[in-house]
């Protein structure tokens, strides 16, 4: 449960720095090639492992990475601009919306997690909250137009998050294998990144700012922290990984909300809030089923 946790703090952590980085007028993207390279550096180093003998030995779950690399850094763009043009709070409900699809995946591919009707009546309990929370009329109504970013987030996150559950359920067992693995999908994203960068000459001369390396290197500890603790807790918890799913996700629907009013003064209606307060009970409903 401790891994889940971390996850969760991590994740929540990613976009109170996207938010600080539109507040610091900092540009996105060269933040988030260096935050791929901060994420690609601490998978290897934890592991304690060499990255240049996996050229001349590939693991048999290479291929996910090279997939899953592209769609971190593809996916980690359109939540940054969704936050800074939908806002935190849209964004994060919609991002989190997408645990369905590994939720599904997990109840029916994976032998170990169960179908029940306790994990029925939670996740569609879940889906309700959150809709609640994210109805259209809880932020300004001039962020509403942005509605195709919040949808390419939720499928993009959802089919990334199912391939992350079907790479652990194959081939990662222990928390070296998750930091080594998770080291390659962020080197992977980081080369994309390096070979848009160097695409792009205005790009290039961003990388000059302390203020792109000091976020992004804060971005990459997050993002890293991410991945490599939700591994962890499927690997713990392996017996409700579709649960782990769901606890991940309104975990850090419930804490970027409050973030979002706290710290930034988002607006949201009753509505909203009802949300929130049901989005807490599903939390608490679930965590119950591990205890």
């Amino acid at each position: 449960m401790i891994s889940l946790i971390l996850s969760i703090l991590s994740s929540t952590l990613i976009l109170f720095v996207f938010k600080i980085i539109e507040k610091r007028r900092i540009p996105l993207f060269p933040p988030i090639v260096v935050n791929y390279l901060m994420a690609s550096v601490l998978g290897f180093a934890l592991n304690g492992s060499n990255p240049l003998p996996l050229v001349s030995s590939l693991p048999p779950w290479i291929i996910f990475s090279v997939v899953i690399g592209v769609l971190l850094i593809v996916n980690f763009y359109l939540i940054g601009s969704s936050t800074q043009k939908a806002g935190i709070a849209v964004t994060s409900i919609a991002a989190k919306m997408s645990f369905v699809i590994p939720v599904l995946f997990s109840l029916l591919y994976d032998v170990n997690d169960s179908f029940s009707l306790t994990k029925l009546v939670l996740i569609s309990t879940a889906v309700i909250a959150v809709f609640l929370v994210v109805k259209p009329n809880n932020l300004k109504s001039e962020r509403t137009h942005h509605v195709i970013l919040p949808v390419a987030i939720f499928v993009g996150l959802g089919l990334l998050d199912s391939l992350i559950k079907y790479s652990q359920y194959h081939y990662i067992g222990t928390a070296a294998d998750s930091s080594l693995f998770s080291g390659v999908n962020f080197t992977v994203a980081g080369l994309l990144g390096i070979g848009a960068l160097l695409y792009s000459r205005n790009q290039r001369r961003l990388l000059l700012s302390w203020k792109v390396w000091i976020s992004g290197a804060v971005l990459g500890a997050a993002n890293f922290g991410s991945m490599y603790f939700l591994i962890n807790a499927l690997n713990d918890l392996k017996f409700n990984n579709s649960l782990v799913f769901g606890i991940n996700n309104i975990g850090i629907v419930v804490l970027s909300v409050i973030m979002a009013f706290v710290l930034f003064r988002e607006r949201f209606s009753l509505i909203n809030w009802v949300g929130l307060l049901l989005s807490l009970l599903v939390l608490l409903g679930m965590i119950k089923v591990f205890i």
